[in-house]
């Protein structure tokens, strides 16, 4: 694995991290339908990114399927945590300490789109680089895709909430 094959996945990581932490907060606490939905399917998806990720760094890790990688996913997640940087810990306590209405979901919104550009942005980059690990540029491109959408379905519902 190259440098900028090792740097794609942690910057994919550290991303993705936040997204799943404020997620989980969304889940819990976001009154909009919409966003209830959204936070439960980005939870899902980071979790499976985040195993697919460490599956690629650590290959022995692909033996763990189904519910026995669940765990791992669980205690995973305060490892990266860690390594979030101070905006994004910022972020993930504002809203803790925001109540349940309006204004945590607009903050939830909000924070879910600069993050999805970011991480759409991470994924460019990497593909626009000439990446040679075939594996790398095709988890690359799957997560583009998928971006992508994730930032339509947020304006969307951004469009609804105005």
């Amino acid at each position: 694995m190259t440098q900028t094959d090792m740097q794609h996945m942690q910057q994919t990581m550290q991303l993705g991290i936040v997204a799943l932490e404020t997620s989980r907060i969304a889940q819990r606490k976001t009154q909009n339908a919409d966003l209830k939905r959204f936070a439960t399917f980005e939870v899902q998806e980071q979790t499976t990114l985040s195993e697919v990720l460490r599956s690629m760094m650590e290959p022995a890790a692909t033996s763990a399927t189904g519910s026995a990688a669940q765990p791992s996913a669980g205690s995973g997640a305060t490892a990266p945590a860690m390594q979030m940087d101070g905006q994004s810990r910022e972020m993930i306590q504002r809203l803790q300490n925001t109540q349940p209405g309006e204004a945590f979901d607009r903050q939830y919104l909000q924070g879910q789109m600069e993050g999805h550009r970011g991480l759409l942005q991470v994924q460019t980059q990497y593909l626009q680089g000439n990446p040679q690990n075939r594996e790398h540029v095709n988890v690359a491109k799957m997560a583009r895709g998928v971006i992508t959408e994730h930032i339509a379905l947020l304006e969307d519902i951004q469009t609804k909430m105005k």
